[in-house]
């Protein structure tokens, strides 16, 4: 292991020299090549000697010529290690050098073994003396140095993992890859240039006796942790190795990671956990270039792969086995980076093969949880999930009708068989998952929103004609399952019509049906259905909030008075979605207090005013929801404006203070939204086809 002080010091320009060397020896060997070649092997081809001993002698002239061939080969990939070493250490070198200089640049001292402690001399007597009183000045201090040791610690680590992979590779080529070639111990045919190709064998070596139920030592489990952390990015290391295990011997190899970290040895399931994340990094690195030959015949290997059975502890718990495509999404679901046309490719290949076998996927009891939720029970649920973390891939998916229309009407999703014991056996049915449609939730929330769902700090962005296309086709197949809408699309649909805040409140307050931007008994079918949610409920109405107030201060109206006519109209839209929603006998009477957050990413960012006008807005909405848990009154499956009157006041008042009012009677604009909001009703009960009561 090499040293911080030997690291900046070792002149490591004697790599390049020795390969000059090695070069030049390769030279020597061509040479050596011919002269043996005309002087000895030329004998025995003539037709000076003949017979048995001729024949004898030209086939063990002939190994040896063939030894000088392999002589260069070695040589030069010998040389070509070295410069590969060469070109590694340098660059890690100059950032440990990088590290140090920033230790220093932010008041640190650096030891010539690398040790950092804070540098007091740059403080003033009045600063020492300060310090020396300061409890917290110094817990700061400390809490510095022990950062930029472990900086530095890191780019001394990095240096050794490399030169690990360095002996690997030099202990490897030098190593006779055919023993059945008349030498024993001869020169290497097939020596390889590339450190991380050797790397890549030796990872393939011990994953191929994990395969075969072997049990590997903790230095070899380390060993797979450092090759993968070394080379998760390489594209030669991911390759060699999966070239080497096939399409079969991945998804075995990640299936013996599993059972060992949940079943076997479940003290040690993070070091597995680490392996799979470093296998799932090599494999997004391999697959890059999805119009490359090797892809093509990775994608053609899987597609056997994927489809076929496998024995794992896990699944065999219950009786039952995994398809390859499960493993996979699985392991996947561990790393990240995966090309976008992959998932789309994996997952076209996934749907063609249920088509086929409608069953495919169908495993005893449920994989969800925090327990067995790590299983890809459902892969192409899982690739959609994975999907929505890129969200144009995701649009670009979800934006073609017949992927759309497969994934929301025509998939069968019932993928878990549950068991009920019966008097005399056990009785098997097929239902849903407890995480039934979490990946496609995600990626229509992706595909629509133009954002990634998992990511807190993600930040609206504008509309691209995908993300609108699947707005509305969403609409379009969710209003057509009526009360077979999945409740586990209400959140994601919720945030979805949020973030299309300005389309959505448009399209619900329009007089005339034929301009509506989005269908309005489509419109109101769906949204009746994310009502019948609590939260996804608060999720609608916050963002219908911030459009609604966001319309009454637009400037340049042509008629300011249509903001506060549509506003109304929405929120009759909206209350008469609710009242039907709640009139499901299914669905429970809303009673947790309302909470709802003001500051969701997924809502255009407002001027002050606006956002003003959306919190005070919102605040009385929740003030009438609230005054409805606490009367605990019946809805009488009826739809009233003074439901929501402190809401519609609210927004009224946000009007006249951008608008003003010619009188200050609450017969003005007050009037006004009551009125618009009875109107929003009736048209809401009109497209449902609801008779007005």
């Amino acid at each position: 292991m090499p040293t911080y002080h030997e690291i900046l010091t070792t002149d490591l320009s004697a790599l390049n020299d020795s390969a000059d060397r090695w070069e030049s020896m390769a030279g020597k060997f061509e040479k050596q090549e011919g002269v043996y070649r005309d002087k000895v092997y030329g004998i025995s081809m003539g037709q000076t000697w003949e017979g048995l001993s001729a024949d004898a002698a030209n086939a063990t002239f002939k190994i040896t010529l063939k030894e000088f061939k392999n002589a260069q080969t070695e040589a030069k990939a010998v040389a070509s290690l070295l410069r590969d070493a060469h070109t590694q250490f340098v660059t890690l070198k100059g950032k440990l050098q990088t590290a140090r200089d920033e230790a220093i640049a932010a008041d640190m001292q650096v030891s010539d073994q690398g040790l950092v402690r804070y540098d007091y001399s740059k403080l003033s007597e009045g600063e020492k003396t300060a310090l020396r009183h300061d409890l917290d000045y110094q817990a700061s201090i400390s809490k510095a140095v022990r950062s930029w040791q472990d900086h530095i610690d890191q780019a001394v680590r990095a240096v050794t993992e490399a030169d690990d992979g360095v002996r690997i590779a030099l202990k490897a080529v030098v190593v006779d890859s055919n023993t059945n070639d008349g030498t024993e111990k001869g020169f290497n045919a097939d020596a390889k240039g590339d450190i991380e190709k050797y790397e890549a064998d030796e990872v393939r070596d011990i994953a191929l006796r994990i395969n075969h139920g072997e049990k590997v030592s903790g230095k070899e489990l380390s060993e797979l942790q450092r090759a993968f952390r070394d080379n998760g990015d390489d594209k030669a290391f991911g390759r060699t190795l999966l070239d080497g295990l096939g399409a079969r011997g991945t998804i075995q190899f990640t299936n013996r990671l599993n059972d060992l970290a949940h079943v076997r040895d479940t003290k040690h399931a993070g070091d597995y956990t680490a392996i799979e994340t470093g296998l799932s990094n090599s494999l997004a690195t391999a697959t890059k270039d999805t119009k490359s030959s090797w892809y093509k015949d990775w994608r053609a290997d899987m597609q056997k792969a994927g489809v076929a059975r496998y024995e794992t502890d896990s699944q065999g718990a219950r009786l039952d086995k995994a398809r390859g495509y499960q493993s996979l999404i699985t392991l996947m679901q561990h790393g990240g980076g995966y090309e976008g046309q992959v998932l789309q490719d994996l997952s076209d290949d996934m749907i063609e093969a249920e088509k086929k076998n409608p069953d495919i996927w169908d495993l005893k009891h449920e994989y969800a949880g925090k327990r067995d939720g790590w299983f890809a029970n459902d892969p192409v649920d899982g690739a959609l999930g994975l999907m929505s973390h890129d969200p144009k891939t995701a649009a670009d998916y979800l934006s073609d009708d017949h992927r759309m229309k497969y994934l929301m009407h025509d998939r069968d999703w019932n993928v878990t068989i549950h068991g009920t014991e019966a008097a005399k056996a056990t009785v098997y049915s097929q239902g849903l998952d407890a995480d039934d449609r979490v990946g496609l939730g995600a990626a229509l929330q992706a595909g629509a929103t133009g954002m990634d769902p998992s990511d807190e700090h993600a930040k609206y962005v504008e509309h691209s004609d995908d993300n609108k296309h699947i707005l509305k086709s969403s609409v379009k197949y969710l209003a057509d399952e009526g009360d077979k809408f999945p409740p586990s699309l209400r959140d994601p649909m919720a945030k979805v019509f949020a973030n299309h805040g300005s389309t959505i409140h448009e399209a619900m307050s329009s007089a005339n049906m034929a301009h509506s931007p989005v269908p309005q008994d489509e419109l109101y079918e769906v949204t009746k259905q994310i009502s019948k949610s609590q939260d996804s409920y608060a999720d609608l109405n916050s963002g219908l909030n911030h459009a609604m107030v966001n319309g009454v201060h637009e400037s340049g109206q042509q008629d300011p008075k249509d903001s506060l006519t549509r506003a109304g109209r929405t929120v009759g839209f909206l209350e008469q979605a609710r009242v039907d929603a709640a009139g499901d006998p299914e669905v429970a009477e809303f009673k947790s207090k309302w909470i709802v957050d003001k500051a969701v990413s997924y809502i255009p960012v407002a001027s002050d005013d606006v956002q003003a006008g959306v919190d005070y807005v919102t605040d009385k909405w929740l003030a009438d929801e609230q005054q409805k848990l606490d009367d605990k009154a019946a809805d009488e499956n009826v739809a009233h404006y003074e439901n929501r009157n402190e809401q519609l006041m609210a927004l009224a008042e946000e009007w006249r203070k951008s608008h003003g009012s010619d009188s200050s009677s609450e017969y003005g604009p007050e009037d006004a939204i009551d009125q618009a909001a009875t109107a929003g009703i009736e048209r809401a009960r009109g497209v449902s086809g609801e008779s007005a009561k």
